[in-house]
């Protein structure tokens, strides 16, 4: 069954009013009537049950610096750690919003929590550690990172980032091993911190004629910088002492017709050039000769051992163990609308995933088919959406928020939150939680979709 099938669509004609004549005697009022009357003949309403949150409280409001996303809730084993409007940190039961405990105050809108704990960074830049149990504080660490936009733990040590700066510090102690500044000049919206075999990388936008991507690889022990590359992409894969990297062409290679996309691999330690793989396919569509790069037209991405290619009017499938110069895709899809979609380089439910551009909605393709399904078709455009597990939550400009199942692609729930904004949503055991309009819902699952 087509996900339109599960929607009542409201269908109508247009109607023209014809100005008539008031005939002779009587005098008669008349309504006037206008000119021209239309309505929109596709206007959709998602058909499901409405449910109500098992408990609503308050929760800060999300205030969005520099367009970076912040965080004021997360989401393990049962309980919900939220901001309040206070500016201290709450933990709660999910099922039922009990308050556990509090800590702090003037807490900023970064948190991440890993291994029975909290990690997050005051307003005054100082990163605290408090166990999940009961709140109580393990060690404050001054880094002066009051407007953080990253923390990453990984390995016993946590990454704190913001803009060019980086600090490692100890995640059982506290103690701060090293921190490192970039020159903000050349440096720009530096990604959070990825740790493997020994290094830490971070990708920057770098100035110069034009501003391109540049990888940069520090020792994990240090912080001292190994190596940098410009025109290199976050890495693909960082494997048995070799980071692989997508080049970027912008400006180097740009035929619209004659595609390929080229993949560095580094040596990890060194940055020495090992080698290069250059993937190729023409593209027939191209006929206004104009080159368009990035997203579905030319990126790749890596799933285990598959490579997937986007390709503008296909996206393709390579085995990235076995690399043959010039072999065929291993396997090809047709990419509907590709002009119009931005590609989330993920793997999900053996489904592949993109955003719409103008509703900003989900849609999601079968790899086994091919068949594409819409998660956009509701009232309104799209706000915010996740998925967990077998279930997709769409939160609306209008305040709604559609559950739908994943496989299926019929609705399953609708909640009222009365307020067009909406923070990530979270989810733990069978328990949705909703952030919209200042309140955090809890909305309790069926069994379908824990």
């Amino acid at each position: 069954m087509g996900m339109g099938q599960h929607f009542k669509t409201l269908s109508c004609a247009i109607c023209f009013a014809l100005l008539l004549p008031l005939g002779v005697g009587g005098g008669t009022a008349q309504a006037e009537e206008a000119a021209v009357s239309i309505r929109n003949p596709y206007y959709q309403q998602v058909e499901a049950p409405v449910v109500q949150p098992a408990w609503s409280l308050p929760v800060a409001k999300p205030k969005v610096v520099n367009n970076l996303e912040p965080v004021t809730a997360v989401a393990e084993n049962g309980k919900v750690f939220m901001l309040q409007p206070n500016g201290k940190l709450a933990a709660l039961k999910a099922a039922s919003g009990a308050k556990l405990w509090e800590y702090g105050s003037q807490l900023a809108q970064r948190m991440v929590y890993n291994n029975g704990a909290i990690y997050g960074i005051t307003t005054a830049g100082a990163l605290y550690k408090v166990k999940e149990d009961n709140g109580s504080k393990v060690w404050s660490a001054a880094l002066g990172y009051g407007a953080a936009d990253s923390i990453t733990v990984t390995g016993g040590t946590v990454y704190v980032t913001q803009g060019q700066k980086m600090a490692a510090v100890d995640a059982a102690t506290g103690k701060v091993k090293w921190r490192i500044a970039e020159d903000p000049n050349n440096y720009y919206y530096g990604s959070k911190a990825l740790e493997a075999e020994g290094v830490v990388v971070r990708n920057y936008a770098v100035s110069g004629a034009i501003t391109v991507s540049l990888v940069a690889v520090y020792d994990k022990t240090t912080g001292t910088k190994l190596w940098e590359a410009s025109r290199q992409q976050a890495p693909l894969a960082i494997k048995d002492g070799v980071l692989y990297s997508e080049r970027e062409l912008f400006m180097l290679d740009d035929d619209p017709v004659n595609r390929k996309i080229q993949i560095a691999a580094f040596n990890l330690r060194t940055g020495a050039l090992k080698g290069e793989r250059t993937y190729s396919w023409t593209d027939k569509a191209a006929t206004d000769g104009v080159y368009h790069g990035g997203g579905s037209y030319s990126s790749a991405f890596l799933n285990g051992n598959d490579l997937y290619i986007h390709q503008g009017q296909r996206l393709a499938l390579y085995d990235f163990r076995n690399y043959v110069s010039g072999a065929e895709p291993v396997k090809k899809w047709a990419q509907e609308s590709y002009d119009q979609r931005n590609p989330l380089n993920l793997v999900h439910q053996d489904r592949i995933y993109f955003t719409d551009e103008h509703s900003h909605g989900l849609i999601a393709m079968k790899l086994a088919n091919g068949q594409y399904t819409r998660f956009d078709q509701g009232e309104n455009n799209t706000v915010q959406a996740a998925i967990f597990g077998k279930g997709v939550y769409v939160g609306q400009s209008d305040g709604l928020l559609h559950a739908y199942d994943l496989i299926s692609s019929k609705p399953v729930f609708t909640v009222r939150t009365g307020s067009p904004e909406f923070a990530p949503l979270l989810k733990t055991g069978g328990m949705l939680l909703v952030q919209s309009g200042g309140k955090l819902h809890g909305i309790k699952l069926p069994a379908s979709l824990k």
